[in-house]
């Protein structure tokens, strides 16, 4: 196989393609958002990422396919919706995807042009997010705020509709032959991932223990007992591999519990927990750095000065793997969601202290925004009585090896 194309060469290799194939107007390539983007009020913006993965592990063969799928997809984002919603509803279709798909688009949105994008979706799972898509032979066209505005239905109606029309997609899912064992939605006709909806099949399923599920991309789903050490194992080693390409979605694992998806993780003493937690705080982390990227050059634009802190971890003393943020004595800071916050001020000792505790201690102090990854305000820093009275993890940990 050839070597694959620079970022830089893939777009003008797209653009030229483009226009080969009658696109009359003008197409800006903005390499910093990796994205092509056209002229007018309505011109499509057509982002490269997958794109690039794809043609870049494809077979040499086939990457003349892949650059025609996404010739087509530049043309069919100009394509207008019905603007009878009874016209549309019969192509509508949910989608799964992790919760920082709507937000972080929002998000750049509001970063690039002043306005966050209204996409709608219900939370699921409290990392995931289910969407609604108009569905092009082509193209999967998210449905905005504005859309459903347009044709007079609130998003629950729209949902309703598309929950049935996928209930009644053709449906294949790989199971054991006999007994007990692991699930894999191979319809491929990538609504896999929003399978995980179709709880009634789920339900259904032999496995040991309770329903387990990854969706490591929109063309796999993985369901496995909570007590199948084997089928666990066999369902890190797919979702590792699944997710390092194109269009991954997520490395949380979610455990169905009565009519509701939750997040799992095995218990601690259990093998499979730490690959469990790495690919949970695998998928964070990303979520987190590409977040506090966008928060930083939102700040700029608007000329606020603004602490966005870091989403780390570190392996604990009794087996555990625990997230971790900085809180420094600075008068405006965003905080993620960690298991510990480190807490300092310059030059004095830190504390390690349990998220808990500093809310049981200070909450007062800390003020959640409407943001997924979930993150918290603080404009001041805890007083001294206040840090005495949580405690340090770092000092019980010395007394204890003592």
């Amino acid at each position: 196989m050839e070597n694959p194309p620079t970022k830089d060469e893939f777009a003008q290799l797209l653009t030229d393609r483009i226009h080969q194939a009658g696109e009359k107007g003008g197409i800006v390539y903005e390499a910093e958002e990796f994205r092509l983007r056209g002229e007018g009020e309505r011109a499509p913006i057509l982002f490269l990422t997958n794109a690039y993965k794809e043609f870049c592990s494809a077979d040499e063969g086939l990457r003349k396919r892949v650059v025609k799928h996404w010739v087509r997809n530049w043309f069919n984002l100009s394509k207008d919706m019905p603007e009878d919603f009874e016209d549309a509803k019969s192509d509508l279709l949910p989608i799964v995807r992790s919760r920082a798909h709507f937000d972080i688009n929002s998000l750049r949105e509001e970063v690039e042009n002043g306005k966050p994008l209204a996409l709608p979706y219900q939370v699921l799972g409290e990392h995931f997010g289910v969407g609604l898509v108009y569905d092009l032979p082509e193209l999967m066209q998210s449905i905005q705020q504005a859309q459903l505005d347009a044709w007079g239905i609130t998003f629950y109606e729209a949902m309703e509709v598309a929950r049935e029309n996928l209930s009644a997609l053709p449906a294949k899912f790989i199971g054991p032959q006999s007994g007990e064992g692991a699930y894999l939605s191979a319809t491929g006709d990538s609504y896999d991932g929003s399978r995980l909806l179709l709880t009634d099949i789920i339900r259904r399923f032999q496995v040991k223990g309770d329903p387990v599920a990854l969706i490591p991309n929109r063309e796999n789903l993985v369901i496995v007992g909570s007590e199948d050490d084997e089928g666990l194992s066999g369902m890190l080693k797919m979702t590792t591999e699944a997710l390092k390409q194109p269009r991954p979605i997520s490395g949380i694992a979610l455990r169905l519990h009565g009519d509701e998806w939750v997040p799992w993780l095995p218990a601690v003493s259990h093998p499979p927990y730490k690959d469990f937690r790495q690919l949970q705080l695998q998928t964070l982390g990303q979520n987190y750095a590409e977040q506090k990227d966008l928060l930083d050059k939102l700040h700029v634009r608007n000329g606020e000065d603004v602490f966005v802190a870091s989403f780390s971890a570190l392996p604990a003393p009794d087996g555990r793997v625990l997230s971790y943020a900085t809180w420094t004595d600075t008068t405006n800071s965003l905080l993620p969601k960690t298991d510990v916050l480190v807490l300092g001020r310059l030059g004095g000792e830190p504390r390690v202290v349990e998220w808990q505790r500093v809310m049981d201690v200070a909450g007062d102090l800390v003020e959640p925004l409407d943001i997924y990854p979930p993150r918290y305000r603080v404009r001041e820093f805890p007083s001294e009585e206040q840090l005495a009275a949580m405690g340090n993890m770092l000092a019980d940990l010395r007394k204890d090896r003592q």
